[in-house]
């Protein structure tokens, strides 16, 4: 079991510049859960299913009348994932070193429609919520990931990890929740329904045990995560905001005999919006500019049976 939080509330232009533009003022909370069963098949090769469950709230006035500060929530199961996982080289021989790769499929069993009161100048009507906080993107997706580790010191290893979710449909055909307004869409199609973008993480650095005794170990690296404009696979219209996030991430973890707890809390230092396909197209100056939190917490228990 996984549990993430995150807060955006701060804007980021694409030189990674901080931008105070009360017009797209929100904020954004995200509480998601995660729960995931792996079966080994061989000491080699395992399948894991896992099951997000997501809860969100995203609090400005650009998605409403403009004026007036308003809260949109949605919250639900997300989208299912299966994937198998392959270590490289035998546990048995190699404790010290190991590559694990994992190839997997995501279903769209999450809602990617879910809908929230918006307080138009005309009065309240039911919209889509923002995608940051919708349970599914809509598309079916490929992911592919891997995981390293190698012993550098005693008891210390560095290690390296990452995955990629490869989402070949372009748009769901959900309308954002201001469709309808021209200073947001320009008339474009593409700014008027949402994107299915691909996703990203890559994360590196050091582990060790502090107190072996007890089961206690520490670990610090970087990590780099984000959206992309442009998809491996498909096309790259519909509205995203894409960017990425550079984190300094402390972790510490305990696990005692089959049962392990881990926390991390990745901290922002560098942040920067890229400008999306249909924003360029339109030539909108707020094209590049994108949301990030300035921390996340993320908390894993596993149990082994």
């Amino acid at each position: 079991m996984a549990y993430r939080y995150f807060h955006s509330f701060r804007d980021f232009n694409a030189n990674g510049d901080e931008v105070h533009i009360p017009l797209i003022k929100n904020d954004t909370y995200v509480d998601l859960f995660d729960v995931a069963a792996t079966y080994a098949v061989t000491k080699r090769f395992s399948l894991t299913l896992e099951l997000p469950i997501q809860y969100g709230s995203r609090t400005n006035a650009a998605e409403h009348d403009g004026v007036h500060v308003h809260t949109m929530r949605a919250s639900g199961i997300g989208d299912l994932r299966l994937s198998a996982n392959y270590w490289l080289l035998n546990p048995d021989k190699h404790p010290d070193q190991n590559i694990s790769l994992s190839l997997g499929v995501k279903a769209p069993t999450g809602d990617d429609a879910a809908r929230d009161w918006s307080f138009r100048p005309t009065g309240p009507e039911l919209r889509p919520v923002d995608p940051a906080i919708e349970p599914g993107d809509g598309g079916w997706g490929i992911i592919v990931s891997g995981n390293a580790f190698a012993k550098v010191y005693k008891r210390t290893f560095a290690y390296v990890n990452g995955f990629y979710l490869i989402n070949p449909r372009e748009t769901n055909h959900v309308h954002t929740v201001n469709f309808d307004v021209p200073p947001f869409t320009h008339g474009d199609p593409g700014l008027m329904v949402d994107s299915v973008p691909d996703q990203v993480m890559v994360r590196g650095g050091l582990a060790g045990a502090i107190w072996p005794k007890i089961g206690l170990s520490a670990s610090f690296g970087a990590r780099w995560e984000g959206i992309p404009a442009h998809d491996l696979i498909g096309g790259n219209d519909g509205w995203r905001l894409p960017g990425f996030s550079v984190s300094v991430e402390p972790g510490i973890s305990i696990s005692h005999g089959r049962d392990f707890l881990g926390v991390t809390a990745p901290v922002a230092v560098y942040r920067y919006g890229v400008v999306s396909v249909p924003f360029a197209r339109t030539h909108d100056p707020l094209g590049g500019i994108a949301s990030f939190a300035d921390f996340q917490i993320n908390v894993t228990y596993s149990h082994v049976f």
